[in-house]
């Protein structure tokens, strides 16, 4: 009985372990596809854990990052932890479907498996298609494991207008780039 108890504890860890590795890579593989410049001025929808908020944060000299997050306790959560390493950086409570932003305020927006669980995913995408400049950037990820489909998601895109979309695959996951 002992064994077996043992048996699948190791098991959790094993898989715990994939899926840290595999969202450390989905992490990576957005920063490198945003290509940060100094200057940017960046929305983030979704904060997470906010480790890809502080990476973003420490490369950006003169831009600026902006994070909404529908959660207020995680908003406090991430403000408070990078209270001292917030640089350039700002978190909001905000929804996708209401960004609280003036029009074409930023370059670039991004979203890590954040936008496909909005309630109104098409209103999500015309509040970002609104807060970017014109040829702006948004790079959406997309969990590929829970079913969502690639066409689905370049077919919403190019009904709110944007334009030059490409797709980058890596594991389980794929990062569309779509230009306004």
């Amino acid at each position: 009985m002992l064994e077996n108890r043992l048996y699948k504890r190791s098991d959790f860890w094993k898989l715990f372990s994939r899926k840290y590795k595999l969202t450390k890579t989905i992490e990576h593989m957005m920063i490198d596809s945003i290509d940060i410049q100094e200057n940017d001025r960046i929305l983030e929808i979704g904060i997470g854990n906010g480790t890809v908020f502080k990476s973003i944060t420490k490369k950006l000299k003169k831009g600026s990052l902006k994070s909404i997050d529908p959660s207020k306790r995680k908003v406090r959560q991430i403000s408070r932890a990078n209270r001292k390493n917030m640089g350039n950086g700002e978190v909001f409570h905000g929804y996708p479907e209401d960004i609280p932003f003036d029009d074409r305020t930023f370059n670039k927006v991004f979203s890590l498996h954040t936008v496909q669980s909005c309630t109104d995913i098409r209103l999500a995408l015309r509040e970002i298609y609104r807060v970017l400049q014109i040829d702006g950037r948004f790079y959406i990820s997309i969990d590929t494991n829970t079913g969502e489909k690639e066409k689905t998601y370049i077919q919403l895109l190019k009904d709110q207008h944007f334009r030059d979309l490409s797709v980058i695959r890596r594991a389980s996951c794929l990062c569309i780039v779509a230009v306004k």
